[in-house]
């Protein structure tokens, strides 16, 4: 926060003058006013003073007989950073949100800008910022340090840049950015960085580039992260809430790089040199109740060898594992302590389910949460292309018997136990409508997907049914009214 103060001097009235010229005197404007700027930092970060409210001014408020001034004063180059002798203009600030997926509060923001010209200021419980400037003081690159994010202490710190006013974000995004445009590590860049490679470096050229380099690099991590069109991390308002798109994205970016196996530093170098943060990554949609909630999910094989799988459930929260996989890409085993106690892994992992410890239809011990399919896959939406098709179903993460679509659309599941298969049903059609079906028996609706995958000239389907109990929104598997269903097609 900076607050200037025009001090106007005056050299003591003549008592000859009339008083009249001396009061009209009084209201001139002076050409040798002077201005000072007073900098208030609310939370001093200086090991003397210790954390107090502290106050700088600037070097103009100096007598020039001081022996240090021009002559080692500590105050014009140490960390001090006096603030310049001019006030900003008025009406012109830098704004914008701080966040990580949360909203980080009480952060300590902190503009170094190419005047020399340094700004602070401290991040509300929204993670929204903003100071003052000059139009002269840009380009800016921004650092915001400590503060918390959902209750936690933050111990690193995050870069942006100020291209010129207006909206500047500070995210892991932005942080990205600055590595990509700067080629280091952007803490060593903002503390090191003169007036002169402020202005180099920060060109819309520059920004351009380095915002196709933090592309290339999140489209590396598990679920083939992707920026929306029209969108800047830096530049783009966004509010730091559930629901907001691009809180949600830093969301999805904090669990890839989880899941990943890597940390923001890695991200950082990897934006800078061009190179990938994992050895293949890939994207799917997870399929689950209630109501055939489709959810993000990305898998990768990762730089340690270990393979990735990360899912952003809104109902039931984030889903991290870590696996392995065989020659053939479909999962072998999931990690000790892992959230699922149960899959079904098929087509190198295209296809598959995972299951929970929950009450299934056919296992007491689980269900399965998850149906899920790779974006390499073909959504099919005529439900006759799987008239005539013969099917394995898959429930609770094993099979448990076989399907049929017959060529009039009849569906009829056989159990393989007992040999026994259910009277045909001729709506099976209707479950992939958008208000689905209704099972009149249990009070549930049905809703469905068909998906298709062709490589060397064969053709699988795959159907995902949800059932979900009627008239309710709540994420539940009992195995009865509320299931996840898997039915994957044979090869003539």
């Amino acid at each position: 926060m900076s607050i200037s103060i025009m001090a106007r001097a005056h050299a003591r009235p003549n008592s000859a003058r009339p008083l009249q010229e001396r009061s009209n005197r009084s209201h001139r404007t002076s050409p040798q006013q002077d201005v000072c700027t007073y900098h208030l930092v609310r939370i001093s970060r200086n090991r003397k003073t210790g954390p107090i409210p502290v106050t700088t001014t600037s070097a103009n408020s100096c007598p020039p007989t001081c022996s240090f001034k021009g002559n080692g004063c500590y105050a014009e180059s140490g960390p001090l950073a006096i603030p310049p002798t001019t006030a900003p203009e008025p009406g012109v600030k830098s704004n914008g949100t701080a966040a990580v997926g949360l909203p980080i509060v009480r952060g300590q923001v902190t503009m170094k800008c190419a005047s020399g010209t340094t700004m602070t200021a401290v991040t509300e419980s929204t993670g929204t910022w903003q100071t003052a400037a000059r139009n002269s003081d840009y380009p800016c690159v921004i650092q915001v340090s400590g503060g918390t994010a959902g209750g936690v202490e933050r111990t690193t710190s995050l870069y942006s840049i100020a291209s010129g006013p207006g909206v500047s974000n500070i995210t892991p995004l932005t942080d990205l950015i600055v590595a990509a445009l700067s080629g280091q590590e952007p803490g060593a860049w903002f503390a090191s960085a003169t007036n002169g490679a402020l202005s180099g470096a920060i060109t819309p050229v520059g920004l351009s580039d380095a915002l196709g380099k933090v592309k290339s690099a999140v489209a590396t991590l598990p679920g083939k992260l992707s920026l929306p069109d029209g969108f800047d991390p830096i530049t783009t308002g966004f509010n730091a809430t559930k629901g907001d798109a691009a809180d949600g994205l830093l969301e999805v970016y904090g669990v890839a790089l989880t899941t990943a196996g890597v940390t923001q530093a890695d991200a950082g170098r990897a934006a800078a040199s061009g190179t990938a943060l994992t050895k293949e990554a890939f994207s799917l949609t997870a399929y689950t109740t209630p109501n055939l909630t489709a959810i993000k999910m990305g898998t990768s094989k990762n730089l340690d060898d270990t393979f990735g799988i990360s899912i952003l459930d809104l109902n039931r929260g984030n889903y991290t594992v870590k696996a392995s996989i065989d020659a053939d890409g479909n999962l072998r085993a999931l990690s000790a302590g892992s959230s699922f106690n149960g899959y079904v892994s098929l087509l190198g992992n295209r296809i598959g389910q995972l299951c929970t410890a929950n009450k299934g239809g056919m296992d007491p011990t689980m269900a399965s949460q998850y149906a899920y399919v790779s974006s390499e896959l073909t959504e099919v939406t005529d439900a006759t292309e799987l008239f005539g098709k013969n099917f394995v179903e898959y429930e609770d993460c094993a099979s448990y018997g076989t399907s049929e679509i017959r060529a009039d659309g009849a569906f009829i599941f056989t159990e393989t136990a007992s040999g026994n298969s259910n009277t045909p049903d001729l709506n099976f059609a209707q479950a992939m409508a958008s208000n689905g079906r209704v099972n009149a028996e249990n009070g549930s609706v049905i809703r469905g997907k068909v998906y298709k995958y062709v490589v060397g000239g064969a053709t699988t389907y795959v159907y995902l049914i949800v059932s979900t109990k009627q008239g309710t929104s709540m994420p539940a598997l009992n195995g009865e009214t509320d299931y996840v269903v898997m039915g994957v097609s044979l090869q003539p």
